[in-house]
């Protein structure tokens, strides 16, 4: 992986965004036969919605029923790593949850998208060019790949770290990393981007490194 495609990758305007989400929510892995539940405030009524996670072939489709309507989208899924129940955040603290579904699962790095309740229906969140949002989390010792929350105005913005290691080799306690950290809003199911912060030669523990995915949570 060259710097340039993780930069590619934080901006959310590619293929794939940078998301840690090891402690957003404990995933429940099961045999791709099986569904898989969580339970979400997916409106923000104060009320809780279970979401389900079914298999369809080589694809997973969540479902809930919110103020007795049904909900639904078919997303793709990896049915050789089996289903796990969609991670639960919120991503602009709204109050109305978001879904991160897992569709594949690699030695490093696992791919998710991203789901809202846009009132009528299950939709996938798109980014700046339109087009549904891809997360990635992992990336191993070679890059850190993550995501945090921050609280503004009564809500939340929305931010990624996507970087490479520089220096590949070394004692894990003297890596360094160079990547981009960038800032978005999250509105009406759409990302725009506020901020990007490129960095250089920056520790594991700087604080343009490390995500905190707990700081997102619903």
């Amino acid at each position: 992986m060259n710097r340039k495609g993780i930069v590619r990758a934080a901006t959310l305007t590619g293929i794939a965004a940078a998301l840690s989400l090891t402690a957003t929510a404990t995933a429940t892995a099961a045999p791709a036969t099986e569904p898989v539940t969580t339970v979400a405030d997916l409106d923000g009524d104060g009320e809780i919605e279970t979401v389900t996670a079914t298999p369809a072939g080589d694809d997973q489709v969540i479902s809930a029923t919110v103020q007795g309507v049904p909900a639904s989208i078919r997303v793709g899924a990896d049915s050789a790593a089996g289903l796990e129940a969609p991670r639960v955040a919120d991503l602009n603290g709204d109050g109305r949850a978001e879904l991160i579904v897992t569709q594949s699962v690699g030695a490093n790095t696992t791919h998710f998208t991203t789901l809202h309740f846009d009132g009528g229906n299950l939709s996938q969140v798109v980014g700046p060019d339109g087009t549904p949002v891809a997360l990635a989390e992992g990336g191993g010792i070679a890059a850190r790949l993550g995501y945090n929350c921050s609280p503004e105005g009564g809500g939340r913005t929305f931010g990624t770290v996507a970087a490479e290691a520089d220096n590949l080799g070394s004692p894990a306690g003297e890596l360094t990393y160079s990547g981009t950290r960038t800032v978005y809003t999250l509105r009406d199911g759409a990302l725009s981007v506020r901020e990007t912060v490129p960095f250089t030669g920056r520790p594991a523990t700087d604080p343009l490194v490390v995500a905190d995915p707990a700081t997102c949570s619903a």
